[in-house]
C-alpha cells in the first residue's frame, strides 16, 4: 500500500466543508473519530474548534492511503490502517473523517483531519509525513499480510523469516550523471537522451543478472541484447553502444551505474570477453521483432503519445472555443432570463409569506382563546400546502426554461465528443475510442452483476398536502387521508399515527411551518428512522429527542415532533439520569480547577438537586454537569443547543477561586462569566 499527501490549494484557504462533501460523495463507509458528535455536520464542528486557534490559517490536513490493484482489504482493516496511520502521525486525538472508495481499480481510503487538537487546542504540523507514512504503510503490510510496495522504507526479511521495516540510504553516486550534451538534447527536444534511456530498464535487467549466481561475461552480453545493446572496450574504460546506430547511440557504461564499470565487472567477472569471443543466443528475425527494445522503439512509442496528448489538446481546444462561443451568443440570455425567474420566485415566496403573517396575527388579534391553538393549526396547514404549491410550479417552470436555453449549449466534454463523432470528426471518433478502450480494459475481470433497476415514475414529485383533509376534535387537529387519520397538531406537539412516507412528509411540512427554528423527534425506531431520513432531505433542522407529555392510550401512536422553543421553555429541574439515558452516554461532574476545559453543546440547564444552578454539556464521549448560581442557569437555558466552549481560569474578582468563561464556538464571542469557589 501507499500514502499520498496531495498538494495544497496554492492560497492556502483549504475547505473541511468541500473536502468531506467529496470523500463522502464515492465512500462505500463512512467513520469520524469520537470528537465528533454529528457526522453530517462534522465540516462544521472542525471549522468551529480551529477557530479557536487564531494562528492556524490552514488547519485542513488531508491525505489517502491506496491498495495495489487486486487487493481489496475489509472496511476493519481499512479503518485500522486509519488509526494507525494518524497515531504515528500524532493525530489519534484530533478531529477526523475518512472514508473508503472502491470506484476504481485501486481500493483507497481518503482522512480529513483537522490539525487543531480540540482539547489542547495545539496544532501539528508533522515533520517529514511521506516518510512517516510510508513507514506505517510498510508495518500495516507486514501486519496484514499485503504486498510490499516500494517506497523509502522497505521490508527486510532476515535469516530466521522475521520481517523489519528499514529505510535504506541512496546512493548518491551510484551513476555518472548525464553530459552536458545529452541534457541539452532533452531539454531541447522533450526526448530523454540515451545516457538517461540506459540507467532505467536496462540497468535494472543487467542489476538483475549480477545478482545471480556464477554470473558468466556470456549472461551479462545476453541481458544487453534484450534493449539491443552492446557493451564494449574503448580506452581504458566500457561504454555501451545501440547495435544499430553504435557512432550516434552511445554511453559510458557508469552511466548505466557504478556497478557497470568495466573496472567493478572485471572484478566481479574476471577478465573482459567481448561479444565475439562468446556464443551468442540465436534469435529468428521475428522473435527479434516482437521481444527486443531498444531507445528508437521507445522513442517512437513516446512520439506517438505525444502525437495523441496533442491531437487531445486540440479537440479540448475546440471544445473550450464552443463552450465560450455559446456563453458570448446565449450565455448572458439564458442569465438574464433566470435573474428575471429567481426574482419571480422570491417575490412569490414573500408573499406567500406576508399572507401567512397577516392570517396569524387576525387570530392573534381575535377574540375567544380556546379555538386559537386550533386555528393557528389550520393557518400553518393551508400555508404548507400553498408553499408546496409553489414549489411544484417553480420546479415546472425551471425546467422548461433549461429546455429552452439549454438545447444546443455544449454539454460535458463525453457528450460534446459524442456529438462531434456522430457528425463525422474522425479525430472525436479516435479519441471516444480509445476512452471506451480505457474503461473497458479497467472493467475487465470484474464481477459484476445486476440486482436491480430504479426509475422515475413521473416527472416532478406529486403534492401530498393536497389529499390531506383536517377535522376539529378536543385533544387538536386531527389530519387525515381518506377516512383514516394519520397524525394530529396537539399545539406544543404533533403526534403522528401511521408509518407511511408521504403521511410522515406531509406531518414533517406542518412542523416546519409551525416552528421554522428547529424541530425534536421521538417515537418508535421505525418511525425515527423514517423522520430523520425525510427531514434530511427536506433540508429541515432537527434538534434532540422531542418533549412534552408521554404518548396517549386512546390509539396507537408512532412518534412525535415538537418545538426546539418548546423544550428550551419547560427545562426545570435537571433528571441527569434522564439525561444520561436519552443521549446514551455516561455523566461526570465537572470541577473548576485551573486549566479545566470542555467543548460541547449545551444539552439541558436548570436547578440541580441541592436546589443550585448546573448546566450539561455533550462533550462526545459522555455528558459534564458544570455547576453555577441558578440565575445564570436560567440564562443558560435560552442556549440549549448551541455549541461552547467552557474553560476555568483564575482572576481577581475571585480571590481564591476560578471561574467559567463560555465562548460561542459559532461566532467566537464571549458568551457568559460566572464565578465558582475552589
Amino acid at each position: 500500500m501507499l500514502a499520498k499527501v496531495p498538494v495544497k490549494r496554492l492560497d492556502g484557504k483549504s475547505n473541511f466543508a468541500a473536502l468531506t462533501q467529496y470523500i463522502a460523495k464515492h465512500a462505500t463507509t463512512l467513520r469520524a473519530s469520537e470528537q465528533i458528535w454529528e457526522i453530517q455536520r462534522a465540516a462544521e464542528e472542525m471549522e468551529g474548534v480551529a477557530a479557536l486557534n487564531q494562528r492556524v490559517k490552514d488547519a485542513v490536513y488531508h491525505y489517502v492511503l491506496s491498495w495495489r490493484e487486486g487487493e481489496s482489504p475489509t472496511d476493519q482493516q481499512a479503518f485500522d490502517a486509519v488509526a494507525a496511520t494518524l497515531t504515528a502521525l500524532h493525530m489519534r486525538d484530533h478531529q477526523w473523517v475518512a472514508a473508503v472508495h472502491r470506484n476504481t481499480e485501486h481500493v483507497h481510503t481518503h482522512v480529513a483531519v483537522n490539525r487543531v487538537n480540540p482539547e489542547t487546542l495545539k496544532s501539528v504540523y508533522p515533520k517529514g509525513d511521506w516518510l512517516t507514512l510510508d513507514r506505517a504503510c510498510r508495518e500495516l503490510e507486514i501486519k496484514h499480510g499485503w504486498s510490499h510496495d516500494h517506497g523509502p522504507h522497505r521490508v527486510q526479511i532476515g535469516t530466521d523469516n522475521t520481517q523489519t521495516v528499514t529505510h535504506p540510504q541512496r546512493d548518491v553516486a551510484a551513476r555518472t550523471a548525464p553530459s552536458t550534451r545529452a541534457r541539452d538534447f532533452a531539454a531541447w527536444s522533450g526526448r530523454e537522451s540515451f545516457q538517461e534511456w540506459v540507467r532505467k530498464e536496462p540497468a535494472l535487467e543487467l542489476r538483475r543478472v549480477l545478482e545471480g549466481p556464477a554470473t558468466k561475461w556470456q549472461q551479462v552480453h545476453d541481458a544487453l541484447s534484450e534493449f539491443n545493446l552492446e557493451y564494449r572496450i574503448k580506452g581504458s574504460g566500457a561504454v555501451v553502444v545501440d547495435r544499430d546506430d553504435p557512432d550516434k547511440l552511445h554511453a559510458k557504461a557508469s552511466h548505466i551505474g557504478r556497478f557497470a564499470s568495466l573496472s567493478k565487472l572485471e572484478e566481479r567477472l574476471g577478465p573482459f570477453e567481448p561479444l565475439g569471443q562468446v556464443p551468442t543466443r540465436e534469435r529468428t528475425d521475428e522473435q527479434t521483432s516482437s521481444k527486443v527494445r531498444s531507445y528508437a522503439r521507445d522513442g517512437a512509442r513516446a512520439t506517438r503519445t505525444d502525437e495523441r496528448q496533442a491531437e487531445r489538446a486540440a479537440l479540448y481546444a475546440r471544445y473550450t472555443a464552443a463552450k465560450q462561443e455559446w456563453e458570448r451568443t446565449q450565455g448572458s440570455k439564458r442569465q438574464s432570463c433566470f435573474e428575471q425567474q429567481r426574482a419571480s420566485e422570491k417575490a412569490r415566496f414573500e408573499s406567500l409569506r406576508r399572507e401567512n403573517r397577516a392570517a396569524r396575527e387576525r387570530i392573534r388579534s381575535s377574540r375567544g382563546d380556546t379555538s386559537k391553538r386550533r386555528l393557528y393549526s389550520l393557518q400553518a396547514f393551508v400555508a404548507a400546502a400553498k408553499r408546496e404549491q409553489l414549489r411544484l410550479h417553480v420546479q415546472r417552470e425551471r425546467k422548461e426554461l433549461k429546455a429552452l436555453y439549454d438545447h444546443n449549449r455544449p454539454g460535458r466534454w463525453t457528450e460534446w465528443l459524442g456529438q462531434q463523432a456522430l457528425e463525422g470528426d474522425k479525430a472525436a471518433v479516435a479519441a471516444l475510442r480509445r476512452r471506451r478502450y480505457r474503461e473497458a480494459s479497467r472493467s475487465l475481470g470484474a464481477l459484476q452483476s445486476e440486482v436491480g433497476i430504479v426509475a422515475g415514475a413521473t416527472e416532478t414529485q406529486a403534492a401530498v398536502l393536497s389529499g390531506i383533509r383536517w377535522t376539529i376534535h378536543q385533544d387538536g387537529v386531527n389530519y387525515a387521508i381518506g377516512s383514516t387519520t394519520v397524525f394530529r397538531d396537539e399545539g406544543r406537539r404533533v403526534v403522528f399515527i401511521d408509518l407511511d412516507d408521504d403521511a410522515i412528509r406531509a406531518g414533517l411540512m406542518l412542523c416546519s411551518e409551525k416552528w421554522a427554528g428547529g424541530i425534536s423527534i421521538d417515537g418508535t425506531d421505525e418511525f425515527k428512522a423514517k423522520a430523520h431520513a425525510l427531514v434530511t432531505e427536506m433540508g429541515i433542522r432537527v434538534a434532540g429527542p422531542a418533549s412534552g407529555r408521554p404518548l396517549g392510550t386512546k390509539q396507537v401512536e408512532l412518534g412525535s415532533t415538537s418545538a426546539v422553543e418548546a423544550e428550551r421553555s419547560e427545562v426545570g429541574a435537571l433528571d441527569i439520569a434522564r439525561l444520561s439515558a436519552t443521549h446514551g452516554k455516561a455523566v461526570t461532574e465537572s470541577e473548576a480547577t485551573i486549566g479545566r476545559q470542555h467543548t460541547g453543546r449545551i444539552v439541558a440547564a436548570g436547578r440541580n438537586t441541592n436546589g443550585d444552578g448546573a448546566v450539561v454539556l455533550d462533550i462526545g464521549r459522555e455528558l459534564a454537569v458544570i455547576h453555577t448560581q441558578h440565575s445564570l442557569a436560567n440564562e443558560m437555558r435560552a442556549r440549549v443547543g448551541s455549541w461552547i466552549q467552557a474553560r476555568t481560569s483564575a482572576n481577581d474578582r475571585f480571590p481564591g477561586g476560578y471561574f467559567w468563561r463560555f465562548t460561542d464556538v459559532r461566532h467566537h464571542r464571549l458568551s457568559l462569566e460566572f464565578g465558582q469557589q475552589r
